[in-house]
This record gives structure tokens, sequence and C-alpha cells, in this order.
């Protein structure tokens, strides 16, 4: 068996996989890069993965004899992760993903007792010698790219598609014709709405409270209204307006927070276009995400770009899983074919 490595900037997820790629357990603790950041050091990273690794292992009596190597892809490759591993540049496919797999068997990067294959991860060409006015055509992964490699690998889509994650970020990938990962373009949305509940004077007003009535308000209005919000009174000064919706108007949470969530997405469609405008315009789009999200933002991705715009959605936190599982598997294969795995 072995270990599938997803870390992220607040949370680091492992998967234990059969040889045959069968998901045998899982685990997840709240540890990532963002602990680095706070501290300047990497030891909390490191610490929280090993005692990750170690603690499924013993939860679920297995011999860490039988595990094999492990395949770590996210943040982790970043200057705030475990060890710094510079991007490819785009476009970048699964072949050039799979031989650029960076081994690590140093304990002192992380000490799992097998084999760690770091996935590289992905940047846009922007040029060679780009300032800061090049900043719109700048973009990167860490990741992602093996999710995108999941999702080919799964779905087998038609190409060219555009893939949505919607998580900490809302991140726009363009798959080419050649099944390549082209260019990305992101945003902070996810981080923005955390942000917005935990640390403003405005969180109270989208969290759940109990008796309150509902203003009667449908999705689509709602939806519209926000958009009208957005692109009239400028984004930052509808973040405050759930405010105005709780103590002035009548509504109750759930409105409250679908006119912030909506209001988040309306912004978000300014980097689809501009996506579009960039030359990486598609027909079809793969969404995968909290359901909630992809329902609001196929109806967005409809009501802008046409309703014969094709869109799915992955919404289900096992199948959004065993993206990663494949993708990680298809990624490292260059790896594994070629007698590497244990080296």
């Amino acid at each position: 068996m072995f270990a599938v490595i997803d870390c992220g900037t607040t949370n680091t997820r492992i998967y234990m996989v059969s040889d045959e790629g069968a998901l045998i357990t899982q685990g997840v603790k709240k540890v990532g890069v963002r602990d680095t950041s706070i501290t300047g050091s990497r030891k909390a990273l490191k610490s929280g993965v090993e005692e990750l690794f170690r603690s499924i292992l013993s939860e679920h009596k297995i011999d860490p004899k039988d595990v094999r190597f492990a395949i770590a892809s996210g943040m982790i490759t970043s200057e705030i992760g475990l060890i710094e591993i510079p991007h490819l540049v785009a476009p970048v496919g699964l072949k050039e993903l799979s031989e650029q797999i960076k081994i690590v068997t140093d304990p002192d990067v992380v000490d799992l007792g097998v084999p760690v294959y770091f996935v590289r991860g992905i940047r846009n060409d922007y040029g060679d010698g780009a300032t800061a006015h090049a900043l719109r055509r700048v973009d990167f992964m860490r990741g992602e790219e093996v999710q995108c490699m999941g999702i080919l690998k799964q779905l087998d889509p038609k190409l060219p598609v555009n893939i949505v994650v919607l998580s900490s970020h809302t991140k726009l990938i363009h798959i080419d014709e050649k099944g390549r990962i082209a260019a990305s373009i992101t945003t902070m949305s996810g981080q923005i709405f955390e942000a917005l509940k935990n640390s403003t004077n405005v969180g109270k007003s989208i969290v759940a409270c109990g008796g309150e009535d509902a203003g009667g308000y449908t999705f689509e209005e709602l939806v519209s209204i926000a958009k009208d919000c957005v692109e009239n009174a400028g984004f930052v000064r509808t973040m405050l307006m759930p405010r105005f919706m709780q103590v002035l108007l009548k509504t109750n949470s759930d409105e409250r927070q679908l006119f912030v969530d909506a209001a988040i997405a309306v912004d978000d469609i300014k980097a689809f276009r501009e996506f579009n405008q960039m030359g990486f315009a598609s027909e079809r789009f793969i969404l995968f995400g909290h359901e909630s999200r992809c329902k609001l933002y196929t109806y967005l991705i409809h009501e802008t770009f046409g309703a014969g715009v094709d869109v799915s959605s992955i919404f289900d936190p096992e199948a959004i899983a065993d993206l990663t599982i494949k993708g990680a598997i298809a990624t490292a294969s260059h790896v594994l074919g070629s007698g590497r795995a244990d080296k």
C-alpha cells in the first residue's frame, strides 16, 4: 500500500491506498502552510504531517512495513511548505508532471520512514522578465494539478474544458485539446467569506439565527439583487449590506448568507470573463466543491455565458477524494513504472 498526502493552507489530508488503487482509510489534521506563515518555522507542519501519518497507521493497525511510499502534493512544495520545489511552466500534461516528480528520502524534510514523491505545482507562462505590469496574467497552482489529472483519468471529458475548483480559493483551470493544463486564474473567494464571517461585525449577520422571519426572496431574486449591488455599489460596500438586511429589513440568516455567497460569486465571474479574454474560453465546465456553491456558480455561468454551456459538478466528498487519489496515482506513474518507487 501507499499514502497520498494532500496539504493545503489550513488542513492536511492523508489517504491510505491499496496497490490496486482502492481507498483503505484516511485522516485529516488541522495543520497546513498557514502554520509556517504564522510561526516562521516548518516545525509545526513537519510534525503535524508525521503525527497524522502515524496516527492513521496506529488507529487502523497498519504495519508501517506495509507502506511502500507516499505521494505528496499541494502547498507542501511551496516556500512555506516542507520543501520548496519550483513550478513547472504551463502548458503541462501528465507526462511532464510525472517525469518531474522529486523523490525525497531525507528525514529532516519529513520523516515517514518511506520515500516521499513530491508533485510539482504549475504556473502560467507570462514571459521572461515580467514585471508587475503583467500581474493579471500571473497565476499558479499547487495541488489542483493532481485533481485535474484525476478528472481527466476518471471522467475523460471532451476537450478543451475549464475546471473550476471551489474551495478556499476559486481557481479556474483551462485544459487544452491535448489534455494539458494551459493556464489558471485564481481568486480568494472562500477566504473572503471566512474572513467576513469570523473577523468582521458582518459575521453575526450571516451565521444561523433562530426566530427570524424570512423575507420571502427566491434564489433568483437574491442572486439578482447581489449582482446589482456588486456591479453598481462595488464589492466592498456590498459586503456591508447583510448588516442592513438584518437590522433594517426583513430577512433571515439563510437569505443573508446566500446574498453574500452570490455577491462573491458575481465578483468571481469577472475573473471568468478575463480568462476568456486571455484566450482560455470553453463551452464546457466541470465544477468541484460544496454542493451549494456548485449550484450558484452553475446558475451564474449559464446566465453569463449562455444556457447552452455544458456545466457538470462534483460535490460528493468521497468523489472529490477519489479524484485526488486517482490523480496522484496517474501523476506518479512514471516513477512507479520505472522501478524508482522504493529508491
